[in-house]
């Protein structure tokens, strides 16, 4: 990774707090490693978005939202992972109910679905969050975005990285 990459990287860590330096130095490490490279977002707050430049997927974005708040939060994408655990569904699940706009729904057993007009869940391709409510109602999430997941403590990070690992594995068997 070149210069600029690495000071994309520092500025990053030195917004962070020591917990949220030590969790998402962890994160960036791994994501580097699988050949993600850090850019940052014209957004509010300091984001960097992780893509690859082989399958040219992105599979993370790590930040803070508020200069005046550094606490930082972690988006990963998961929609190819079989056993995601229950925090990482609670997310979704909150996501959806958000309507923050990267929401594909209504319900896939309706006839029409709205569009987001950005993703392959849109367009056929699959590449979407499909969350089933207790009621048995499934709701689908538009798979372009990554999914923020709140409260990761330290004890979570290596979970997130066997997750991330097959989020990856999935993206290159695209190719």
């Amino acid at each position: 990774m070149n210069g600029k990459k690495n000071q994309l990287i520092s500025v990053l860590m030195s917004l962070l707090d020591e917990e949220d330096k030590s969790m998402c130095q962890q994160i960036i490490d791994c994501l580097v490693e699988l050949g993600y490279v850090p850019r940052k977002q014209k957004v509010q707050g300091y984001v960097l978005s992780f893509k690859h430049n082989q399958n040219n997927k992105t599979i993370a974005k790590i930040g803070v939202r508020d200069g005046n708040n550094p606490k930082a939060f972690i988006a990963i994408k998961f929609f190819a992972c079989k056993s995601a655990p229950e925090k990482y569904h609670d997310a979704l699940r909150r996501e959806i109910e958000s309507h923050n706009g990267q929401y594909c729904g209504p319900l896939r057993s309706n006839t029409e679905k709205s569009k987001c007009g950005y993703c392959s869940s849109c367009t056929g391709g699959g590449l979407g969050y499909y969350y089933m409510y207790p009621d048995g109602n499934e709701v689908l999430r538009c798979g372009a975005y990554p999914i923020t997941i709140p409260d990761l403590t330290p004890n979570d990070i290596d979970t997130l990285k066997e997750i991330v690992l097959e989020q990856h594995n999935y993206f290159l068997s695209l190719d």
